[in-house]
């Protein structure tokens, strides 16, 4: 490990010219080549050539680091007169060195390298041109809106996508791996535990309305709080969120989730006896209760992850349940057997099924096994280990009184606005250069402080040093 450059723990910046960042980096400007005459190398004249190159590419990647570790140990670095391929250059060097995400930020057609090399590119739309706008990712009008572009809306962003991914892995696990352990009771003979039709509209339309829109609204605190208190960021620059052990914990969740969708249902079918006499331990029977019993689970799920609920949230998971049933009821009809005999094979499965308060109460035992252990975790977490979003959540109340006494009051003095402006370059008419030029001011002069109160004020005519 390299020894830092700067004892101490004091605030440093690093300040350099594009002559000595060439000089640091040995970037070199390319030479028009001459026409010379070539004689051919030996083998070792080759070989000692080779080796010089490898012992100038080995010294120029150990200035180039030696430079990156130096700028990261100060707290700013201001790079001045440099070209916009040095700007690129930089931005490179710690994309290579550092494995970091970078933003680049400019307004101007010479920064369009440095947007396009970073990962996330930002133009401001100013007098220079629409250049590094047209070539950026985002683009505002002043340079002081990356502050809630970064504080508010990537963070929301970062843990929204994180949600997103986290979930999506979930819920497809918990449903495609009911077909693994379905299968060592089939003989491995490929049929599906679940209805076809099922297994088409799962992803289409029964889960994905609720997880769409936790990607699109979620957010875990208000605007104001995340500007207020901006160690909030630094979920997303220690990837706090999605990692390999998120995505593992994901795949675990699912396996565990799809182990309770399968075997309870499976073991309440063992021995049962409906109301009517009859078993209802069949196939289908056994199919719609193990896919009533996913839909359940998958979108209570996601309610247990939505920070922000609104009431297209609400909507959309209860919907999505309702959508199922209504669908199921549908295809299990006699009527659209009629038209279509070959397509809906259920015929009948889920009224005869769905009426048993066996099968209800066994629908229930697997979603609880599944939600309740979730919802115990949560309530430990948030009480003895909580985030730092979960304790500026526990005083939310506490600072909302706090941001009220904290607006900023109305001054009683306001600037005087003239009514006037020059508007001589967008006009035919002749403008105001001439009043400017003649040193005469548009606004009008503010009376002595004598004339506005009437009279002098008594003794200030008479104070003075002793």
């Amino acid at each position: 490990m390299n020894e830092p450059f700067f004892q101490g723990s004091r605030d440093r910046a690093l300040i350099i010219t594009g002559s000595w960042l060439n000089e640091i980096l040995l970037e070199k400007k390319k030479k028009k080549k001459k026409l010379k005459l070539k004689f051919p190398r030996t083998a070792e004249e080759e070989k000692k050539q080779r080796e010089k190159r490898q012992r100038a590419e080995a010294y120029k990647e150990q200035q180039q680091q030696n430079f990156v570790d130096l700028a990261c140990e100060c707290k700013a670095v201001i790079c001045c007169r440099v070209t916009p391929k040095q700007k690129a250059m930089v931005v490179e060097l710690v994309k290579k060195y550092k494995k970091a995400i970078t933003l680049a930020i400019g307004d101007g057609a010479n920064d369009v390298n440095m947007i396009k090399t970073a990962h996330i590119g930002v133009g401001i739309s100013g007098q220079e041109g629409m250049q590094a706008v047209m070539s950026s990712d985002y683009s505002f009008g002043q340079f002081r809106y990356l502050q809630r572009l970064l504080l508010v809306h990537g963070r929301w962003s970062y843990i929204r996508m994180c949600k997103f991914l986290r979930y999506f892995f979930y819920k497809n696990f918990a449903f495609t791996l009911v077909h693994i352990w379905y299968s060592f009771f089939n003989g491995f003979s490929a049929q599906t535990a679940y209805e076809d039709w099922f297994i088409t509209l799962y992803n289409v339309l029964y889960s994905s309305l609720p997880v769409l829109l936790v990607g699109l609204l979620d957010q875990d605190v208000s605007d104001k709080l995340s500007l207020r208190f901006p160690r909030l960021y630094g979920l997303g620059q220690k990837d706090s969120l999605f990692n390999y052990k998120k995505f593992f914990l994901s795949l675990l969740h699912g396996a565990v989730t799809s182990l309770i969708i399968f075997f309870i249902p499976y073991g309440a079918y063992l021995e049962t006896m409906g109301q009517d006499g009859e078993a209802p331990s069949d196939y289908q029977s056994f199919a719609v209760t193990a896919a009533s019993s996913l839909i359940f689970v998958v979108n209570f799920q996601i309610g247990l992850d939505t920070s922000y609920w609104t009431f297209v949230n609400a909507f959309s998971v209860f919907g999505s349940i309702a959508l199922y049933f209504g669908i199921t009821f549908d295809f299990h009809s006699a009527g659209i057997h009629v038209l279509f005999p070959s397509g809906f094979q259920f015929t009948g499965t889920a009224p005869n099924a769905l009426r048993q308060p066996y099968l209800w109460l066994t629908m229930i035992l697997s979603i609880a096994i599944c939600l309740l252990p979730i919802v115990a975790q949560r309530f430990l977490a948030m009480t003895i280990w909580p985030s730092a979003s979960d304790r500026i959540l526990r005083h939310g109340r506490q600072l909302a009184a706090e941001e009220q006494q904290w607006k900023r009051r109305p001054s009683a003095f306001q600037r005087e606005v003239s009514a006037r402006r020059s508007a001589y370059a967008f006009s035919h008419q002749r403008g105001y250069a001439d009043l400017i030029a003649s040193g005469r001011s548009i606004r009008k002069k503010r009376a002595p402080l004598d004339a506005v109160l009437g009279t002098g004020v008594p003794g200030l005519e008479a104070a003075g040093p002793h």
